[in-house]
């Protein structure tokens, strides 16, 4: 296809975007797309930047960040000029892993000089990191000789939605579990935040465990001070692997690098899955981190993916690395959690459904009492006055706004929050 004809046909393509009626793009949705999401907001996105979503009328703050996956906003522009300077390049998108690519080399540099871990594996979304390091923790298994390699995982956890770990939902979520069994062997569910349990579940086989370091789809959940680092005893005392899931906590979402970093170097675990803003939102890029003699275990054949690590992947991801760097993203998640976290606790003194606040970093709960409108409610109410926060497990409004935000849009956000509960809705 010479280039005049691609320009006219892509201006067509953009131009059908914008001509759809919000009442044709849901019908057309509704027809043509599976229905395992529900809409909360049904006014179609028609344009995002920084940590603002803009329909044809109104412009909404998105007080999720895409589930942490827009850390940096919508659009940053750093990531999104190298991505028109790598398009302009001619360079391949996609190749073989046969082939050599700078980018997945200045892309795999920096993410183990940011992580401290001297391997990484790349892949695509998120779940394919929880899903490839117990590949690895299974692998490590056999060679030390464990039979029957079990993995231990946390109630109300969240690793993603493929089969294997599926079964990880807790017996409750009946939408997300039922009817996909029978499940893989070799899990076994313990209690989140519990060292006891860890204890009493390790045996003979045990070669890992998963845990998120705050559990975000579970209703950021944050443990005890000390409990990451106390695993870390655990393996070693017992010789198995730890697993920390960051990918909707890393990436400066918590006022850290990676929210085991809180604890110490103590803390570091075996094997880190990434995702989410490792992309800054542009590109479904993720993998996992592990010391060069464990990630060593994988050898050709033994894993891979065709987008995985793929060129123009690679780029997006090494630019919005240098994004997260450049704007500085731990020191403004630390300080405009601060104060976020003081507004939120201003508000809860005078709104008698919120019963409880959680949360680190820019990364908060909301959790309410029952005796009332559930968080759902919530959601749709905030949603009228322009903000998004998403419930979770029904009680729990999640929280979790772009860090880049500036203190006037969290105001407009806090503004939206503190309405909401003082409103009549929100009275037990």
């Amino acid at each position: 296809m010479d280039t005049e004809t691609a320009h006219k046909l892509a201006r067509r393509i953009m131009d059908e975007a914008a001509d759809l009626t919000p009442a044709k793009t849901l019908e057309l949705i509704d027809t043509y797309v599976a229905h395992n999401y529900s809409l909360l907001c049904r006014e179609p996105i028609l344009k995002a930047e920084g940590p603002w979503l803009y329909t044809k009328h109104r412009r909404i703050f998105d007080g999720v960040a895409a589930y942490s996956a827009a850390n940096l906003g919508h659009g940053h522009p750093l990531v999104r000029e190298t991505l028109k300077a790598f398009l302009g390049s001619h360079a391949p998108t996609v190749l073989g892993r046969f082939m050599a690519d700078p980018y997945l080399a200045l892309f795999g540099r920096k993410v183990c000089e940011m992580s401290g871990f001297e391997s990484f594996l790349p892949a695509n979304g998120g779940v394919e990191g929880p899903e490839a390091a117990i590949k690895l923790a299974r692998r490590w298994a056999h060679a030390q000789g464990k039979k029957r390699p079990e993995i231990l995982y946390a109630n109300r956890c969240f690793h993603g939605r493929t089969l294997t770990v599926t079964q990880m939902f807790d017996l409750d979520e009946h939408a997300a579990r039922d009817g996909f069994g029978p499940w893989p062997e070799g899990f076994k569910r313990i209690a989140y935040n519990d060292l006891r349990a860890v204890a009493d579940a390790v045996n003979e086989n045990t070669a890992a465990i998963i845990v998120e370091p705050i559990q975000g789809e579970g209703g950021i959940n944050v443990p005890d001070e000390g409990y990451l680092r106390a695993l870390i005893e655990l393996g070693r005392e017992h010789k198995f692997l730890v697993i920390f899931d960051e990918v909707q906590t890393g990436w400066a979402r918590t006022g850290e690098m990676f929210a085991w970093m809180h604890e110490g170097p103590e803390a570091r675990p075996d094997i880190m899955c990434i995702g989410k803003s490792v992309s800054g939102g542009f590109a479904p890029v993720g993998g996992i981190l592990a010391s060069r003699k464990l990630m060593d275990l994988f050898g050709p054949g033994s894993h891979g993916s065709t987008f995985g690590g793929c060129p123009i992947s690679s780029c997006i991801a090494y630019a919005a690395l240098c994004a997260i760097e450049e704007e500085k993203l731990v020191e403004q998640a630390q300080e405009k959690g601060e104060y976020v976290w003081q507004r939120l606790q201003e508000i809860a003194e005078s709104a008698p459904r919120i019963k409880e606040l959680r949360g680190k970093g820019m990364m908060f709960g909301i959790e309410l009492t029952q005796d009332g409108p559930d968080g759902h409610h919530f959601s749709e109410l905030l949603l009228e006055k322009g903000a998004i926060l998403k419930d979770t497990h029904k009680w729990v409004l999640r929280f979790t706004p772009p860090i880049v935000a500036r203190r006037e849009d969290l105001d407009f956000v806090l503004g939206c929050i503190g309405q909401v509960f003082a409103g009549a809705a929100a009275s037990a």
